[in-house]
């Protein structure tokens, strides 16, 4: 008898900031919205996810600290004279490794902040197994009685939607390995869970530029997860949805995005810095002073939130004493009448240890990251299927941002833009409701075509000749890329798409073996052409040999939902089923 579920858990495993949430079966069939998280603190900073930093210990296996705290004590390390630090393994932003890998071996190693490799998998499992248990740890704190299994709680790991299935796997697999029962543990894409969150908030839980919030069936909207991140790193995730009349949510446009959010807003912040230090005082500064420059940083993380368009009012914020002496060192010069013979000699000042700058060089900081984003969404409204939208749906960290707003507000004035209360939660939280109730998607937009390696009578009029080969059955073109679905075709999901037939081509065989490709293009002629890439492979054995070769057939079908294929191969004589979820790691 299954375990009943009485508590959903779901785990944010964020570019730079991350998180979990949970919420318990009976406090969701009373209030779904009431979802328990908790806030993370570093210095000055509170902020309702932690830094995506993990510190392992010198055996590279154990994790010391997370988040935070990872932060603080690396560099503690660091300013010690005995360079302790680089026997530990530090990584932060190393998320955004997976992002765009169609195929991906699963034991990948990567880099820490000091090129030491360890195994990919090792470190996402460690950061998940860290958040599980902080999770499991604040329930056991919260229950005033008894006690919750773990066969009683439901796990979701949030992905973004513009990941490919390999990623996908990866981060099932990490799960798995970080100590959460694979039966237990849903998927869930990120721009989904945003949704179903925000269609349960009442309208004065909604920021919108006017009018009733509203995500009635037929509605259309765009949906931009913005991540706003510090330092280095973050996505921007764009999807299309519309409702339909039983409320579920029909993906009309494949999920696009990149690397942009704090990612160049970080960036463009360093740069000015380097402007007015030069880079080899900047570089040095960063590699011997980790805690001062971490500091630095995390105050200009706090500073950037106050930025808006109506405010013109010059941003302080404090230099490390150690940036100015090495300055002086490398240069002989006073850093501040150095600064009054840079471009920005009108727009900053040094008094002491704070630089005050004006608000229009702080703006400016936004232009590259605010301009990717509305950029890309005018390309996507470009699209017949995308120009039915009547609102923007904004959630993440960046969205909270009123450079953001306004950028996108300004620039589509015809569209509603919505930005709830805590934007940057509402992934989060939309994962814990997406893990009580059954999924509310009816259909998704495949990202690329997918298809079988198969091998048919071979056309001297339409065949590359290096393709054929002699079979029982004559001469056959291998190589072909038979199709079942592409790129931008929307699929209902978990509902098996076209059977096709393939029959045997020698009297010796036994089994067959068909390979799973995946290809960028829509309507590939070989799984050898640019843009293709095998995903995995399904095999059947061959029982039946009594009957003809030419009648020996296998019927094979794809079925897509969630973040698996699955492959049915049927053979035609016995009616011999084979299922197999399609591996897409090497």
């Amino acid at each position: 008898m299954a375990t009943k579920t009485m508590l959903v858990a779901a785990i944010d495993f964020g570019t730079t900031y991350s998180g979990w949430a949970f919420s318990f079966k009976h406090e969701y069939d009373t209030d779904p919205t009431k979802i328990g998280s908790r806030q993370w603190y570093g210095g000055q900073m509170v902020s309702l996810k932690a830094p995506t930093t993990v510190l392992i210990k010198p055996d590279a296996r154990t994790l010391d600290s997370f988040g935070y705290e990872a932060e603080t004590k690396y560099s503690e390390l660091a300013s010690d004279d005995n360079n302790e630090h680089k026997i530990w393994y530090y990584f932060r932003r190393f998320k955004m490794m997976l992002h765009g890998k169609m195929g991906l071996d699963k034991n990948i190693d990567i880099e820490d902040e000091t090129q030491k490799p360890l195994p990919a998998k090792t470190v996402f499992s460690l950061v998940i197994r860290y958040l599980k248990d902080d999770m499991l740890k604040n329930i056991k704190d919260r229950l005033s009685c008894g006690h919750i299994t773990e066969d009683e709680i439901a796990w979701v790991l949030t992905v973004p939607a513009i990941w490919t299935d390999a990623a996908k796997q990866f981060m099932r697999e990490a799960a798995v390995e970080a100590g959460i029962k694979n039966e237990s543990l849903k998927i869930a894409l990120e721009p989904e869970t945003a949704s179903i969150f925000c269609r349960l908030l009442p309208v004065e839980k909604m920021i919108e530029g006017g009018g009733m919030v509203s995500f009635k069936p037929g509605s259309v909207y765009m949906y931009s997860y913005n991540n706003y991140i510090s330092y280095i790193g973050g996505t921007i995730d764009i999807t299309v949805h519309e409702v339909l009349s039983d409320g579920k949510l029909k993906e009309l446009h494949k999920a696009s995005g990149g690397a942009w959010g704090g990612t160049q807003i970080d960036e463009a912040y360093k740069q000015f810095l380097i402007s007015l230090l030069g880079n080899p005082v900047f570089r040095r500064f960063q590699v011997e002073n980790k805690e001062d420059y971490l500091d630095m940083f995390r105050e200009f993380e706090i500073k950037k939130r106050d930025i808006a368009p109506d405010n013109d009012n010059k941003v302080t914020i404090r230099l490390p004493s150690t940036l100015k002496e090495i300055f002086e060192d490398e240069s002989g010069e006073d850093l501040r009448k150095a600064i009054m013979q840079t471009k920005y000699s009108n727009e900053v000042s040094l008094t002491g240890d704070k630089l005050r700058i004006n608000a229009s060089v702080m703006k400016s900081l936004f232009s590259n990251a605010i301009q990717s984003t509305v950029s890309h969404v005018k390309e996507l409204m470009k699209d017949k299927v995308v120009r039915s939208i009547s609102s923007i749906l904004m959630v993440g960290g960046f969205s909270e941002s009123k450079m953001l707003q306004h950028a996108i507000r300004t620039s589509f004035p015809n569209m509603k833009v919505i930005i709830p209360h805590e934007a940057g939660l509402v992934v989060l939280k939309g994962a814990v409701v997406f893990g009580h109730g059954p999924s509310s998607v009816s259909h998704r937009v495949c990202k690329y075509t997918y298809g079988v390696n198969t091998a048919i009578e071979f056309d001297n009029t339409k065949h590359d000749i290096r393709k054929r080969k002699e079979s029982d059955c004559g001469p056959r073109c291998y190589d072909i890329f038979d199709k079942y679905v592409e790129i931008g075709q929307s699929v209902a999901l978990n509902v098996t798409t076209t059977e096709n037939t393939y029959f045997l081509l020698n009297e010796s065989q036994s089994s067959v073996t068909f390979s799973i490709y995946a290809s960028t293009q829509k309507s590939p002629m070989y799984v050898t052409d640019d843009g293709c890439a095998r995903l995995g492979d399904v095999t059947i054995n061959i029982i039946d040999k009594s009957v003809p070769i030419k009648e020996r057939g296998v019927i094979v079908s794809m079925t897509f939902g969630g973040t698996e294929i699955e492959v049915t191969a049927r053979e035609n004589i016995t009616g011999l089923v084979t299922k197999a979820i399609v591996n897409f790691l090497g």
